[in-house]
């Protein structure tokens, strides 16, 4: 993945239009649209601001995405973060609060997972200097979650769950 495709995808993820998340960076909508074009990339002080801003790394920016729950989205920094799959092994898809021991710690429905990440909503506005409301969250989420292998919608036949 190259950063222009890293920027679009996070925005997009977000549920943020190129003035919004321009806005949130104190830069230009035309500069937001050069960066996800291609034509220009975000030098490195801009790049911090976005990972900042938005919780991601800086190494997702530039195209060398994090490893991040398949659950609920977390990223996988440390080992630590790591659920464990049934022979003990660290898993290399689910956080250690979604899977232990080769399943699911809580049985629950992505509206559930929703519900109960925006408890921490205060929490995590506050730590990223962000206003996001539970409506802007949930709408966030309700986009976002889909993506993940666990709640990925579309199965191929014949396979696994990719």
């Amino acid at each position: 993945m190259k950063t222009k495709e890293a920027i679009l995808q996070l925005r997009k993820s977000l549920g943020l239009s190129q003035e919004e998340f321009a806005d949130k960076l104190f830069v230009t909508r035309q500069a937001v649209s050069r960066w996800e074009n291609g034509e220009t990339v975000p030098n490195s002080d801009t790049l911090q601001l976005i990972a900042s801003t938005f919780c991601v790394s800086v190494d997702y920016l530039l195209g060398n995405p994090a490893e991040i729950c398949q659950s609920c989205g977390m990223v996988l920094q440390q080992a630590s973060d790591k659920g464990t799959e049934q022979n003990g092994h660290l898993s290399n898809e689910y956080c250690t609060f979604c899977y232990q021991h080769g399943t699911f710690t809580r049985e629950l429905t992505m509206e559930e997972l929703i519900e109960s990440n925006l408890q921490y909503l205060d929490e995590w506005n506050q730590a990223n200097g962000l206003q996001l409301t539970k409506e802007e969250a949930r709408t966030a989420l309700r986009k976002f979650l889909p993506t993940l292998k666990r709640w990925r919608k579309e199965k191929h036949a014949g396979s696994s769950d990719c």
